[in-house]
């Protein structure tokens, strides 16, 4: 089955998986963003995911009505590529450590965090039902290899980066990201081992 093909019933679940991500993201901000680990390896991700269980809440009340029209050939999302370079684009930024540092002291940072990446979860979550196995794996692949480089030279830096953080905290959070680029494509291979295995197979 389809993970991105959802039934109404699963809208209450959804919806309540997302709240569950924002309030922890939220609730406990103060010890999240006490180590850089934390912040960036888990309530930049709740952020997100709270987007995207929210997104998939939406489409799971929302289900396509019989008879509706087709979607045109081309939209503002053709494919999920759009949506998905969006994503990556944003990812990208909260690895600097310049953006982590700013989002513990301007406001405007802290907001466009805490407003910003559950938007990036939304398009995140209707991009991927529009793209097909080919594209996830290209931004997949593009996004655990930056993770993977980014990791590697937080660990390689002999000076702390995060004016907020300590050297010690900055080498944990370089493990994360290497962990992260290589947790990560095995869960979406578990995911989607069926669409993977009829794309090879073809």
């Amino acid at each position: 089955m389809d993970m991105f093909k959802l039934k109404p019933a699963g809208s209450m679940a959804w919806g309540v998986a997302a709240l569950i991500c924002l309030g922890v993201a939220l609730g406990l901000s103060g010890p999240l963003t006490a180590l850089m680990s934390l912040h960036m390896l888990v309530q930049i991700p709740l952020l997100v995911l709270a987007g995207l269980f929210a997104e998939r809440a939406w489409r799971a009340g929302h289900p396509p009505r019989a008879g509706a029209r087709p979607r045109p050939a081309w939209s503002y999302n053709e494919y999920g590529i759009p949506g998905l370079l969006l994503v990556s684009l944003v990812g990208a930024g909260w690895m600097i450590p310049k953006a982590l540092d700013d989002a513990l002291t301007d406001w405007r940072v802290a907001a466009f965090k805490y407003l910003g990446l559950p938007v990036c979860g939304w398009v995140l979550g209707a991009s991927l039902r529009h793209s097909n196995v080919v594209i996830k794996l290209f931004f997949l692949g593009n996004f655990c290899w930056m993770s993977a480089i980014v990791g590697m030279i937080y660990l390689d830096q002999p000076i702390r980066l995060c004016n907020a953080y300590l050297q010690d905290d900055q080498d944990w959070s370089g493990r994360g990201l290497i962990a992260l680029a290589i947790v990560l494509p095995s869960c979406w291979l578990l995911a989607e081992l069926k669409p993977v295995w009829r794309f090879l197979n073809r």
